[in-house]
Parts: structure tokens; sequence; C-alpha cells
């Protein structure tokens, strides 16, 4: 490596970066700082990205080809790792910025790893190039892949008005603090919702309050939305979902999955609501997506590829751990997690270990499992005053050894 280039190697791609010198701190690279940005810590979600394609094209797709639009590409890693190494069915991809380096730097990264043939890279706006391909491009796009820095509110309509009919939308968010609830304000402004606080389930809260942007959105264009995969990781969201045409489809996803959360600050308990509820209750986060976030069939795919095909990335044994942890919560994703630390905190009580707590719950007659959304979360079916039957129990018997 000489000072001011590098080339990265992830997946099966290599990437160039240049003034990689001035990005560099204590001998770290600082994403912030680089000409053309390229975050290494968000390799997992591009990795599982490749995997949710790759398992969508060989199930779900409604025809082969796929061709792909990335408007927000940066250095092209995204775009050329899709072309690499997300099969076959792979079409052509469009990958575009509105930065002259970025689109520089993207059209070399597309020649030395030679798929240009595949990707095209060109210098747009991303909602203009969106809503251009829409009206212009004979060719159905069946992925777009919003990945903005920051929110990805304001593309949404554009993306969903490009992709097709059964077709993939991926869309990430960084802006956490506004999804969570830390800034009501703008959650408002952005997301057009009512979000009062950070509560302990607000990892989760803020998926869903992305999800349910992204389906009122989609109603507008009488179109509806299906997630396949909605998750929390480090400091990101991320929500995969297959959209499809019609207005009888577009009410009934409104009336079947759009609502709240309402929020116990004596208990410390979270409670999803469908919207019929909603109306007039105390403390509701809203309006949210209250359907389901994953889609197992899909899932057991991209687990099947990632533990065969897919060992070579540097992520697959964390990208496997939490696909099957999720796999564990699907059963119950229509209960929203709680915490135990913050149950414990309101019941005060001492806050036993995840696995006990859950297999007193099971013993109950109750089904109960880990959840991704945190370490010391959990979902469960059964009713508040049991879990705090429980934790009360527990504790007892801690104390009284």
């Amino acid at each position: 490596m000489r000072l001011g280039q590098a080339v990265v190697k992830e997946g099966k791609a290599l990437i160039h970066l240049y003034d990689l010198d001035q990005a560099l701190t204590g001998g770290l690279l600082e994403p912030a700082r680089l000409n053309v940005f390229y975050n290494p810590y968000m390799t997992l979600n591009r990795d599982i990205s490749v995997l949710i394609l790759r398992a969508y094209i060989d199930n779900v797709a409604p025809h082969s080809p796929v061709n792909i639009v990335e408007p927000m590409t940066a250095t092209g890693v995204r775009a050329v790792r899709y072309a690499l190494e997300a099969g076959e069915g792979v079409g052509k991809v469009i990958a575009s910025d509105i930065s002259e380096k970025a689109v520089s730097i993207a059209s070399v990264n597309v020649k030395i790893n030679n798929v240009d043939d595949k990707v095209k890279v060109v210098r747009r706006e991303a909602r203009s190039l969106m809503y251009e391909l829409r009206w212009e491009n004979p060719k159905p796009i069946l992925y777009v892949d919003i990945d903005p820095f920051g929110t990805p509110a304001p593309y949404i309509l554009a993306a969903l008005s490009l992709v097709g009919h059964r077709g993939l939308l991926g869309v990430t968010a960084t802006d956490l603090a506004v999804l969570e609830g830390s800034k009501p304000k703008a959650s408002k402004r952005r997301y057009l919702v009512y979000n009062i606080e950070k509560i302990p389930s607000s990892k989760e809260v803020g998926v869903r309050i992305l999800l349910g942007f992204i389906a009122r959105m989609a109603a507008m264009l009488d179109k509806s939305v299906e997630p396949v995969l909605a998750y929390s990781h480090r400091h990101y969201a991320r929500v995969f979902l297959i959209v499809e045409r019609g207005s009888k489809r577009s009410d009934k996803m409104l009336e079947d999955n759009i609502g709240c959360v309402k929020f116990s600050e004596q208990t410390g308990y979270s409670l999803m609501l469908r919207w019929d509820e909603c109306l007039g209750a105390q403390k509701t986060i809203g309006p949210l997506w209250v359907g389901n976030l994953f889609n197992r069939d899909l899932l057991n795919t991209v687990l099947r590829l990632a533990e065969n095909e897919y060992s070579y990335m540097d992520t697959i044994n964390e990208i496997i751990n939490m696909i099957r942890l999720i796999l564990e919560e699907e059963p119950l994703q229509y209960y929203i997690h709680q915490r135990i630390d913050a149950l414990a905190s309101k019941a005060r009580t001492s806050m036993p270990r995840r696995d006990l707590l859950l297999q007193y719950i099971r013993d109950k007659g109750y089904s109960a499992s880990r959840t991704h959304f945190s370490p010391v979360g959990f979902r469960t079916d059964a009713p508040m005053n049991q879990v705090l039957e429980i934790l009360r129990l527990l504790s007892q018997r801690h104390f009284s050894k």
C-alpha cells in the first residue's frame, strides 16, 4: 500500500480507496474523512444484502435476470459485489452517485473487478435517477437498494415508484436517535410519527417506525409491502421488503399492519396494538408497523447459503448466529420484545439470567424466545402479570440463598 491509496478486499471484490492518508487517525480508518465514503463497519450490512438478494432471486423473483438500481453508490462496492456474488440471476446493475469523485472511483472499481458488462456507473441525483428510470427504462427494476448516510425518508417514494411488481426493496437508516425516540420532533418531521421518548424496546420500535413509514408511502402509490427481514445492528437499521401493486392489497396492508406501541411507565412493559385500539390510548408511539418482521422460508434459504456457498465472507459466523437467533424469535414476532433489566427495575427485583427467566415462562405453559434486538431482551406470549410474578419469584429465591 502506498500513502494516499489502498485496495480493500471485501467479499469477492477488490475496492480501491483514495486519499487514505487524510482518513487515518491513530492507524484506524475514519470513513467520514474519505473523499468518497467507504465504511468497513458496514461490511455485515453488505454481506447480508448479497445473501438476501441471492435468496430472493432463487426463490421469489417473478423472472430472471433481476435488474438492480443502487442510486447512492459511493465507491461502488455494493454494486460490484452484487454483480460478483449474488448469482447468475443478476442482470444489469445501475450504480449512481451525485459526486463526480464517487463516479470516477466507482468506475475504476467496476473495471478492476471485470464487471463492466453488468454494472453501469452514472452521475445523477438519486431521486432524479429513480423517477427517470421509472418512466424511461423498458425493463422492470426488481431490486432497489437505498443506503444513504442518515435518513432514507426523502428517497422512499422514488424507490417505491421504481421497483416493479414483486420486486425487492432494501433500505438502511442510520438516524437511530430519531427512530428510537431521542428526538421526537425530528421523528414527526421525517417519519410522520408520534414518538414520545426512548423506551426499553426502542430498537424494535425504530425498525417498526421505518417499516410503517415505508408502508404508508407505498399506500400512496396503491402498493403494498411485506417485510422479509428487518433488523437492527450497531448503529443502523436495515429492512428488506417485497413490493406489490394493487389498491386492495394496499388497503389490507394498512388495516392489518399499521398500529402503535403502548408503553407503561409503571411496569416498563411495551404492548403492540392495532390502529383501532390505539385511538385514545395513553403513552402510545405510532403509527408504525405491527405486522411481521421476518419471512421464515426466505431466512432458512439465507441460512443454508451462509453455511455453504458464502462461507468466504468475513462476517459469516456473525451472520449465521444472527439469522439463527432471528429464526428462534420469528414465531413470536407479533409480540414486541421486552427487556429484563427494565422490567426488573420497575418491579424492584433483581435481574435474573435470561435463559432462566425464559425456562420459567415455558414451564408455565407459555412460549418465550431470545431476540436479536438486545442481549437482555426476550419475546413471549405470556401476560405481563405472569412475567412479573416470575421475576418476583426468581428474586425471592436469589435472596433466600
